[in-house]
């Protein structure tokens, strides 16, 4: 009973859905802790760093308050 647990054959899942899951889990997890005023922590070059929500927003091409980059501008009506 010495056997070596085995994965499953690989045709029976598909490593490019699983990352892409992961990274949706991940944005979803970051993007939450902003919304809710918390910085996270990372390891940077072998140094934990905090990371503040307006960071995280920028990492994913939103503003400083969560909301979309406007790539028009916004003129005023007169």
């Amino acid at each position: 009973m010495t056997d070596k647990p085995t994965l499953p054959k690989t045709e029976w899942y598909d490593l490019a859905e699983i990352d892409a899951a992961l990274e949706i889990a991940y944005r979803n997890l970051m993007l939450e802790h902003a919304r809710l005023g918390r910085s996270v922590h990372e390891s940077r070059n072998g140094k934990v760093v905090e990371v503040t929500p307006v960071d995280i927003f920028a990492r994913f091409g939103l503003d400083e308050n969560g909301k979309p980059l406007s790539t028009t501008p916004v003129t005023s009506q007169a």
